[in-house]
């Protein structure tokens, strides 16, 4: 997988974080995964298509999906309620459009899919291509993680 793509993220996601949640995130050691295993029970998937064509997968605790609404709402929220998931959609949304114009600066043109969230216990997602695993501290240790899936182009 390209550097720049990888960098791209990384960078996207640390300044989306930090404007949107007030928070510096610690991005831990990415690594190339053989699968998607969502750690965690709340995940937002966005598509991805163009010049490079996947997907990015974000996976939240319970925890951590709490505190990013409340940070998102400016007062605390408690629920994981239809509104506090439209919430975590949206930071998908926003962290992803940056990915897309980090990524258009190097040269790599994408349009993103509207998020969908998931929730459950035992999520499983299969997709096919290079898969980039993320992880992140955000609010505790390695509360977070992003799944970056690169189905074609991007090399």
């Amino acid at each position: 997988m390209d550097a720049k793509i990888i960098n791209s993220l990384i960078t996207a996601v640390n300044s989306t974080f930090n404007m949107v949640l007030q928070v510096e995130p610690k991005v831990l050691k990415p690594e190339i995964a053989k699968g998607i295993d969502p750690k965690y029970p709340i995940v937002t998937v966005i598509g991805f298509n163009g010049d490079i064509d996947g997907n990015l997968i974000y996976s939240f605790n319970e925890e951590t999906a709490k505190n990013v609404v409340s940070k998102m709402m400016g007062m605390p929220y408690d629920n994981l309620d239809e509104l506090a998931l439209s919430a975590l959609g949206e930071l998908g949304n926003m962290a992803s459009g940056s990915i897309a114009m980090n990524l258009e600066k190097n040269n790599y043109k994408v349009d993103i899919t509207p998020p969908t969230v998931i929730t459950g216990k035992e999520i499983q997602i299969t997709a096919e291509g290079v898969i980039l695993k993320l992880p992140l501290n955000i609010f505790s240790e390695g509360d977070f993680e992003i799944h970056m899936v690169i189905r074609s182009g991007g090399k």
